[in-house]
Formats: structure tokens, sequence, C-alpha cells
């Protein structure tokens, strides 16, 4: 039997069918993959936005952590245990209330939940950060700021804690009056001064003096902008080494008399005047010297002795001769008269150079000049805290080597506020070459180092020669070194020497003294939140 054939228009007719249904295949395969290349162009786009956002959001975050921590730069407060969360609100709502800065509302402030919250800010680009100030505990803040972009944000924090202010230890120098470096001194770190008149009359009297011959291991700072610190040309004045100079600095240096209580070192101190009489006495006693007749006294002298713990009381005015101190001497004085109050026969200045002996206190009979030549200190120096500087009344002078071992309350060396301390003498009377060591902060109403000096520590001049003393107030200031009138140098007096002084941060400050606490970041709490 034949089997039939197909004709040819039935194979064409199939083959058409495929042709067709394949086409469609394929158009469907089309049509989804640019469904699928639109969604993915439409994720990317959106994931790129979202970046750019994100992106946005941690430029503003970041933003605004700079402006909140500029806001918080230099809180501080002298308070003991010192709220410094509400010192903190305080300081924002001065800086930011009533500004351009924020136009929704004021910085507020709960203080049960130690809580500052601060209105949102906006930047120039649209975007926005706001920031949070809580209190952790009584020594810790932590600041939160974040930032805003569309409708993404990020966050920022970092912890601040309260710290005593120890900044004054940092530096080799810290002076209300100006600072004079001469005869090859090393100071081996920063100089601080905040002495802001440059110009007296027609006298320069810039912040710094340094002759070619001395060195600073590092920066010279000053209070001053720049260009009023230039203005009568004090650059020209520093011809030493230095590592720069630093201007518009804090005023670390501005302590005065209210700064110190030294009465609780008085107890258990024995008087002088009850262990036995003098060595001898010196009736006729002219301060500084017997060619500049400042001030006549009535010494008693101890030479040779030993002093366990003494109390020397106002008006003794003694001089010590290679005697040794163990634990504490304290030289009491007035504590309650000012310049103002100590009067002068005719003359209404308060301390006019040649005039002091003229003043209704005309033998020193409330305060304390003492003179130490040679002695050997094992413990610190303290003096009472005399309202305003008189460095005829109150004055400590250190001739011939003095060694301080610090064995006995090393934090305090010499604690003498608003007393005149010279340090190797105050180079009258052909005095030998000196050798001084000490360790430790040493406070004076100005202190002044010459001969050959070793000091591990700070020196802090606390007195700032005011507008009442006219151009008198250019004499003022403290020296390290020798320098005299006329430019005279320690080579023409006879006093050449060797001075180091570098600086200890690492110490603590002097019970007595008042203690600053300040706010300060924690870099290593710096966090980007999720």
């Amino acid at each position: 039997m034949s089997v039939p054939q197909q004709s040819g228009r039935g194979r064409k007719k199939r083959s058409d069918g495929m042709a067709y249904v394949l086409s469609l295949i394929m158009l469907a395969l089309f049509a989804s993959l640019a469904v699928a290349f639109a969604v993915t162009t439409d994720t990317s786009v959106q994931k790129a936005d979202n970046h750019e956002l994100a992106q946005a959001a941690m430029f503003a975050a970041e933003s605004g952590m700079e402006f909140a921590m500029s806001k918080m730069v230099g809180i501080a407060s002298e308070e003991d245990n010192p709220d410094m969360a509400a010192l903190t609100a305080q300081v924002l709502s001065n800086a930011l209330n009533g500004t351009a800065n924020i136009d929704c509302g004021d910085v507020s402030y709960d203080p049960e939940a130690g809580l500052i919250t601060v209105p949102p800010i906006l930047l120039p680009t649209g975007d926005q950060f706001s920031f949070t100030v809580t209190r952790l505990d009584a020594s810790r803040l932590r600041l939160h700021v974040t930032g805003q972009a569309g409708g993404i944000s990020r966050t920022l924090s970092v912890d601040y804690t309260l710290h005593e202010d120890r900044s004054v230890l940092t530096y080799s120098v810290a002076s209300r009056s100006r600072v004079l470096i001469t005869d090859g001194a090393v100071v081996g770190g920063d100089i601080t001064s905040t002495w802001d008149r440059t110009r007296i009359g027609s006298y320069d009297v810039p912040p710094f003096l340094t002759e070619p011959d001395t060195r600073v291991d590092g920066h010279l700072k000053t209070v001053l902008s720049q260009a009023d610190y230039e203005m009568h040309d004090s650059q020209d004045y520093v011809e030493g080494e230095h590592e720069g100079f630093a201007y518009d600095e804090p005023r670390f240096a501005d302590y005065t008399a209210d700064d110190f209580d030294t009465s609780s070192y008085k107890a258990g101190t024995t008087d002088i005047t009850s262990i036995g009489p003098p060595t001898s006495y010196d009736h006729d006693s002219w301060f500084p010297s017997s060619d500049n007749k400042r001030r006549k006294l009535d010494r008693p002298i101890y030479e040779n002795m030993t002093f366990d713990n003494i109390y020397v009381p106002p008006g003794h005015n003694p001089k010590f001769i290679n005697c040794t101190f163990n634990r504490i001497i304290y030289l009491d004085t007035d504590e309650t008269t000012t310049l103002g109050q100590w009067s002068h026969d005719y003359y209404d200045q308060h301390a006019i150079p040649g005039r002091e002996y003229r003043s209704d206190d005309r033998y020193n009979d409330h305060s304390n000049n003492v003179v130490f030549d040679g002695c050997t200190f094992n413990g610190p120096v303290i003096t009472g805290v005399p309202r305003d500087y008189w460095w005829s009344k109150n004055a400590l002078t250190f001739e011939g080597e003095t060694t301080f071992t610090n064995s006995y309350m090393p934090e305090s060396t010499i604690m003498a506020p608003n007393f005149g301390v010279d340090i190797g003498g105050r180079g009258y009377d052909g005095e030998s070459n000196p050798d001084s060591k000490m360790t430790g902060i040493i406070i004076g109403g100005i202190v002044d180092v010459r001969g050959t000096a070793n000091i591990e520590g700070t020196i802090l001049s606390m007195y700032y020669p005011d507008t009442d003393l006219g151009t008198g107030a250019s004499y003022y200031g403290t020296n390290i070194g020798f320098y005299a009138d006329g430019g005279e140098t320690a080579g023409a007096s006879g006093i050449e020497g060797d001075i180091r002084i570098v600086p200890q941060p690492d110490n603590v400050l002097p019970f007595g003294m008042r203690r600053k606490y300040k706010l300060a970041p924690s870099p290593n709490t710096y966090l980007e939140h999720k």
C-alpha cells in the first residue's frame, strides 16, 4: 500500500507558525529585559541619590560637630564640683539664642535629665544639623550631632570630660607682666605673657625681650593679636632663638590674690620667735642694697641653724645664712591692706622708687622682707597672701647656692603670691655667682632668676603693673637672666650664669591654689552611628 505524501503547502504552514511562536517568545524576552533594565536603572539612580543624600547628611553632621565644638571651647569653672551641664547650657544659650543661626526656637535645658537641646541649624546647601548635650555623670557630657539631607540622617558623637585645668604647668614661664630673657638662658618650653600694653608714654614695652645668646625651646605666646603685637615693632625686641610666636592665646597666667588661700599651711608650725634668739642682728639693713636704699630694716640674723616646720610672723624680716629647713617655712604678712591704704608722707602713687621708706609702715612691721643665703630646703616656702604686690615690703631673696630637695610636699616649691621673689640675688653689692636647684612651681608677684639655676617646673608671675604706675610700669617684668636699665648685661654687672628652665606638665598644682576646671573632648570616644 502506498503512503500519502504531504504537500509543500502544509509544510510551509507549520514553518510559519513556528516562526510566529518564536517571534512572540523573543518579543516577550526583550520586553522582560527592557523592564529589568528599566528597574535596574531606576534602582541605580535611587541608590546614587540615596548615597548622595547620605554623604550630604554626613557632611552636615561633620559641619555640626565642628560648629558645636567651636561653641564649647574654653568652657571652664573655678567652683568645686561644678555643674558643667548647666554651665554648658548657659554658654550655648548666650552664643546662639537670638542669632541668625537658629530661627525656630531657643536652646533648651532640662536640669533633671541633664539634657541640652539645640534646634536645627540650616546650612547654605539647604541641609541642616541639630545637636544635644547630655550629662552622663558629674564629670562627663556627651555631644550628639545629627545631620539631615532629604529624608536621610547621620549621627556623630563625642564625650567631653571635666579636667582640672593645669595648663599653667605646660609653660616654663607664665607671666602677667612682660618676660625678659638674657645672658644665655635656656628655657625648655613655651612662654606665655598676658601683658597687653606694648607702649607706655614714649617707651616701647613689648611682652617679650630676648637677647641674641638666649634660646627658647618653645613658642612665645601672647594674648595680643598679631596686629596689636606688631603695632610698636615688638618683634624687633626678640633676638634669641625660639620656635615662633603664637597670638590670641588664652589668659592662663591670670591668677590674682583671690586664687590663693595658704592659711592651712600654718597648722602645726612653731613661731620662730619662741624657739630662741637669733644669732645676731643687723639694725641698719638697707634693701635691696647699701647703694640702692629703698627700705631700712632691722633684721634678725639666723646662721648655721636647722628649722623644722616654722612660722615667721609679720614684721620679723629675718636673714637666714647656711640654714636648713625641714618641712614648711611659713612667712606671714598683712592680708587685708591694699596698696591704696598704705599711705606715704605726701606722695599719691603707690610705690615710687626710693620713697617706700616714707610709708606709714616704715619699718615693715606688717610685712615680711626675707633673705636666704646659701640655704637648703627639704620642704616648701609658703607665704601669706598680701592683697597687692609691693616688692620692697613683701620680698623673698635667695642668694648663694640654694637647694630644694622637695622631699616634703613636692608639689609646692615656692608659693609666695604677690611677693617679690628673686632667685640668685638682686644683682647688687658684687654678689658671688649663685647656684640654685629647684623643682615644682614657683609662684610670686614677680619672679626673677639670675646666676646659675636649674629649675624643673614653672615660674608664675602674677603681678600686672597697672596704669596707675604711669611710665613706672615699664620697669616691671619677669627677668630670666640679668637685665638693668640702659641695656646693662650680666657681664657688666659681674653676675654671669647658666639658667635652665624645663616645665613639668605632669606635676600637680599645690594645695592652697584655687582649682580651675575645664571641659575637653576625649578623642577616643568619637563615634559614627549607623
